[in-house]
């Protein structure tokens, strides 16, 4: 079986996101062309570029919105826009209030005015809701307890229906607690470039791992609600995991062991949220891709991180790298580079090998 999967550079400096295509083959001849996920306006543009140049089509047979983030879901709406779309798998909370409203209704909201909000609340991935309709392209709820969407290698492995409505409550939208905005990222931004300039370091050694597991709170809600996918290409074994926490992590893979499968065998793994120390710890690490290895023992696998240019110390953390790499990881990070993918069998692009991330004796001390 053929594949190639191509994790696209998205955001400029520290800005990260995620823009993920990707395209596989039983005999070679026919190709199930899929996106996941769509990074900002500019990145959704480049990914229609690059699957007409790459992947010589226009149309798409999946397309997947793993959350409402705009960092995921803003160019899709592009790809909507520019390629011809077969099916569409996204969360629509709007859809879902009947299925919650008794346990936030406080007396003060109507079940329009909650649908409504989170209509409001979650534009960017309600113009992909509305561009679906408009181009009566089928809508399938991506839940890992419903896989009916007949695409051939995926399951769904996270969330499931019922995870998923008990992180909807706890959406920002749900609670009052307003989006980002623009300016609220800028900020954000400002502190991480202040940070830089003041960073203290603190040694590492290959037998003395700093990451340690979040607090259970350390995900927000929006994210946890992330669609994990899970492909079996022929035993090549791939897990793309969005912006999950440990929580719906550790549910992906009680649901890919239920489907019968191995933990600890996957060919790619895609580092959750950006490298976020936030979102990743040791004990759901060793579940899934196993224990830390003997110093100069093989990689086995290789861990991919969607990063912007200057993401560090945030995106990624060394802490992070360092316990994937430990564990077995050529890890490899966009940073402005498109990470490709594949099996010998596609068509050589004439690119060069990505260099992995090295192992870092000095770590932010960033507790």
């Amino acid at each position: 079986m053929e594949y190639e999967i191509d994790f696209l550079p998205v955001g400029e400096a520290s800005s990260s996101g995620d823009a993920i295509c990707l395209r596989y083959s039983y005999d070679g001849d026919s190709w199930h062309v899929g996106v996941i996920d769509g990074g900002t306006q500019d990145s959704g543009e480049k990914l229609c570029q690059h699957i007409k140049k790459y992947y010589n089509t226009d149309t798409i047979d999946f397309l997947i919105c793993t959350h409402p983030d705009q960092d995921h879901a803003s160019g899709l709406s592009v790809v909507l826009d520019e390629l011809s779309v077969k099916k569409i798998l996204i969360h629509c909370p709007w859809d879902y209030v009947d299925h919650f409203f008794d346990s936030v209704n406080d007396g003060r909201v109507t079940k329009e005015s909650l649908r409504q909000r989170l209509i409001d609340k979650h534009p960017y991935a309600y113009k992909i809701y509305e561009k679906a309709l408009e181009q009566e392209i089928p809508i399938f709820h991506p839940f890992s307890d419903s896989n009916e969407h007949g695409i051939p290698a995926l399951n769904i492995v996270g969330p499931s229906s019922d995870f998923y409505i008990k992180q909807v409550v706890n959406f920002r939208s749900i609670t009052d607690v307003t989006e980002d905005s623009d300016e609220e990222y800028d900020f954000v931004d400002t502190l991480v470039e202040a940070a830089k300039s003041v960073i203290n370091w603190i040694a590492e050694t290959w037998d003395d791992e700093q990451l340690v597991d979040p607090e259970e709170d350390a995900t927000s809600s929006e994210n946890n609600s992330s669609v994990i996918t899970f492909f079996d290409f022929d035993g090549k074994k791939v897990l793309l995991t969005a912006d999950a926490g440990v929580l719906a992590l550790n549910n992906a893979a009680d649901e890919i062991e239920h489907l019968g499968h191995e933990l600890q065998s996957f060919t790619y793994i895609q580092v959750p949220h950006h490298g976020s120390k936030r979102n990743i710890g040791p004990s759901i690490l060793d579940r899934l891709v196993g224990a830390p290895s003997i110093l100069g023992s093989e990689t086995t696998f290789f861990a991919v991180i969607s990063a912007g240019k200057e993401g560090a110390p945030k995106h990624p953390n060394k802490r992070v790298v360092n316990a994937f790499s430990r564990r077995g990881a050529d890890v490899l990070a966009t940073q402005g580079s498109t990470i490709h993918c594949f099996t010998s069998g596609t068509p050589d692009r004439g690119w060069g090998k990505a260099k992995p991330l090295p192992f870092y004796s000095e770590i932010e001390d960033d507790e």
